[in-house]
């Protein structure tokens, strides 16, 4: 219980910082970050590669539409104290303007669609990596969602692997790796991905990792206010079998 509210005592003293509004495991604050709380997910974001070192949020199957289509109506998170991308960064840059947070996850939350086109939950993308590979990661974590009552997820981009090539007038960093986390509370598993931005083949199952893994590459705590017995246990292993990955491959 004393790390849960020293962890939440520090998001909410961070400049721009306010109460979170969902159901969110956040992981630790990363210094010199804006943390932001929105409708349906939290973000901590980095003024200097004008992108989050991470997204939560959580899935479950109330919120989940997988068919729905909406117009993107891209525009800056307004919450974001600092500097920004513009959607005029991504023209001609050859990348996808891609969503940590996709909308069909989030849409059943008021105010929650139009926030994940907030370019402070987007990040460049090649299209056929994102087509093939983060989108499909997606689609698999809403079909197990059908087996629990809600799954937390982080993701974002490995920004230890910088410096990075950079696009338009301000300067959006590009990712070489992106990493996405699933913790599943009530069977007391996690299972993490990391993926090479421009990878298009393979099964799922080839990019997964530990927790430990990812949190290693990246310099974040994902999950500090578990137990820690816990923490160690779900954060160690990655058993795949624990996982039903024959819904999509």
């Amino acid at each position: 219980m004393k790390k849960e509210i020293l962890v939440l005592a520090l998001v909410l003293t961070l400049p721009g910082a306010h109460a979170q509004k969902a159901d969110i495991l956040l992981p630790s604050p990363m210094a010199r970050e804006q943390i932001i709380h929105h409708n349906a997910f939290s973000l901590s974001y980095n003024t200097s590669y004008l992108m989050p070192s991470w997204v939560a949020y959580k899935v479950t199957k109330s919120q989940v539409n997988r068919t729905d289509k909406i117009k993107a109506k891209y525009v800056p998170d307004p919450a974001i104290t600092t500097r920004s991308a513009s959607k005029k960064d991504y023209k001609d840059g050859g990348y996808l303007m891609a969503q940590f947070v996709n909308y069909l996850d989030v849409k059943q939350i008021p105010g929650a669609v139009e926030e994940t086109f907030y370019l402070s939950n987007i990040a460049p993308m090649k299209l056929a990596y994102y087509n093939h590979i983060w989108l499909k990661t997606e689609e698999l974590i809403r079909l197990w969602t059908a087996e629990n009552e809600g799954l937390y997820i982080v993701c974002g981009p490995i920004l230890t692997d910088s410096p990075f090539p950079t696009m338009g007038n301000n300067n959006v960093s590009i990712p070489k790796r992106y990493y996405k986390v699933i913790y599943d509370p009530f069977n007391q598993k996690a299972i993490g991905f990391i993926f090479k931005n421009g990878m298009s083949s393979g099964k799922l199952t080839s990019y997964t990792v530990t927790v430990d893994e990812i949190e290693k590459e990246t310099g974040i705590d994902l999950f500090p206010t578990l137990d820690d017995t816990l923490e160690k246990k779900i954060e160690g292993t990655k058993n795949t079998e624990d996982w039903d990955f024959e819904l999509i491959e």
